[in-house]
């Protein structure tokens, strides 16, 4: 009896078993028919396409050219491809870690954050090599690695951009907005790590300079700043236009970046004008030999034609059609004017220059010959210079005031309120003994409500009353006093 109740449950127990194993093993068909389903209808939806498309579009870095295994640094997920040839082959797929390491099967973890991908492979070689015999070892950048860097200063949208390894730090600066107008593409900084390095980007742009403008790496931050000088070229080069420059560039350093002389240009010497500190501005021949001149913000180069057998003459300064002007046989500074004829609203007329090859100069005022004046012309010959120059717009003020030096011209300002835009008078000086010097050094005594014109000189004088404390607290003899009376009466 009871060895057929144990029968019975033995056979009971292996039909439970059997119902289960092939439920289990139906549930396994099902889901295996269903992943088989699901597989389908992506591929009759075209979704691995357009994941793939994707993928290809969005996640792969652009490649500008092959990577050089000895210049590309590995970074955090740099992804790799390794194959071992041997006894048994394998080939496999491996990823460098947040902490800069990869993980081998089999052999475990190796540094690889911040070496080359040849020293990459000599050391993956190493270990490989302790661990396997008589094998063949295969590394390749299977596929770059995004990370962000930081880009500040004068972009149009500061910040944290996505780029790649295989990404120069131009296209960090493009992705941030592109430099703004006032930004500096000549001294864009890249900080890493504790170095500090110089990127040209308007030299790599213009001349290929590839070491100018370097590939980016993880913890690099980029920053433009504002642009602090700029010199312009015009005439016959190949790339005319106003350039920003380095503080140590020179003439000949313009020249290059504007791409060079052209066919009928004159390569001995330029014409250099530059602006003075005192405002005025200058004209000069520089010639081959000092093509190693620096370059001061706000210089002008312009390169001569040296068009064979045409006579033409030089005009700069503040006229908006500055630059160079064919001339024809007697051509005289009158029909010259005519031609250049827009002048800029600042322009000072009456000081003008004309300079010749011999170097000569002649001072001209230019409203002697503009109609209806009748002076007598001045013939032109080939090679002159014809400068005008910009109004001084500033008074100065000296003497016995508080901060002598320049005050901004006001129209409507009187000596009394350009006195007290230099610190007002001294303890010793008074308002009301002034002298002023004009442009053409004619000397006025006046008082604080004159009203002086742009350029003027105004001196402030000791007060009268001081000058007599000094001479009669003083022990001065007679005859030097009488000549202190005799001069403060003047």
């Amino acid at each position: 009896m009871k060895r057929a109740v144990v029968m019975i449950a033995a056979v009971c127990a292996a039909v439970t078993i059997s119902a289960g194993l092939a439920s289990a093993q139906t549930s396994g068909n099902e889901l295996a028919d269903h992943a088989k389903q699901v597989d389908l209808e992506k591929k009759e939806s075209g979704y691995g396409q357009v994941v793939e498309q994707q993928r290809s579009s969005y996640d792969i870095p652009k490649l500008e050219r092959v990577i050089d295994p000895d210049q590309y640094i590995l970074g955090p997920y740099d992804r790799l491809l390794v194959n071992i040839i041997g006894t048994e082959s394998r080939t496999f797929a491996i990823v460098v870690l947040p902490e800069g390491y990869v993980f081998v099967p089999s052999v475990g973890a190796i540094k690889a954050d911040g070496l080359t991908l040849t020293e990459f492979r000599k050391r993956l070689g190493e270990e490989i090599n302790r661990f396997f015999k008589n094998v063949k070892l295969f590394c390749y950048l299977q596929e770059p690695r995004v990370f962000r860097v930081f880009v500040t200063g004068e972009v149009g949208r500061p910040g944290a951009v996505n780029v790649s390894a295989v990404k120069r730090v131009s296209d960090a600066v493009e992705l941030a907005g592109s430099i703004k107008s006032e930004g500096s593409n000549r001294r864009v900084i890249l900080y890493r790590g504790t170095d500090t390095l110089d990127v040209d980007i308007l030299r790599y742009v213009i001349k290929g300079d590839f070491s100018s403008n370097l590939f980016l790496s993880n913890g690099d931050r980029i920053h433009v700043p504002i642009a602090r000088q700029h010199a312009a070229i015009r005439g016959s080069v190949h790339k005319p236009m106003n350039y920003e420059t380095l503080p140590h560039e020179t003439v000949g350093d313009l020249i290059d970046i504007a791409g060079g002389f052209r066919a009928e240009a004159v390569r001995d010497r330029v014409l250099l004008t530059r602006v003075q500190e005192d405002g005025s501005v200058i004209t000069m021949q520089v010639q081959s030999y000092e093509f190693d001149t620096v370059l001061k913000d706000r210089d002008e180069v312009n390169v001569i034609d040296g068009m064979t057998g045409t006579s033409r003459v030089f005009v700069f300064g503040a006229t908006k059609q500055k630059g160079s002007y064919y001339i024809t046989e007697g051509e005289g500074l009158r029909s010259l004017l005519g031609r250049v004829a827009i002048y800029n609203t600042d322009a000072d007329l009456t000081t003008a220059t004309l300079e010749r090859e011999t170097g000569e100069l002649i001072r001209v005022n230019l409203k002697d010959f503009v109609p209806p004046s009748i002076a007598e012309d001045i013939p032109l010959i080939d090679g002159d210079i014809l400068h005008i120059p910009t109004v001084d717009q500033t008074v100065s003020v000296g003497g016995q005031v508080q901060e002598p030096g320049k005050v901004r011209f006001v129209s409507n300002w009187t000596v009394a309120q350009y006195v007290g835009a230099a610190g007002g008078p001294t303890y010793e000086g008074s308002i009301d003994r002034i002298m002023v010097i004009s442009k053409d050094g004619a000397a006025i005594q006046t008082g604080r409500d004159y009203y002086p014109n742009s350029g003027d000189v105004i001196i402030v004088k000791r007060n009268k009353t001081k000058i007599f404390n000094d001479i009669f607290g003083g022990l001065l003899g007679v005859g030097t006093l009488i000549i202190s009376i005799v001069a403060l009466t003047k």
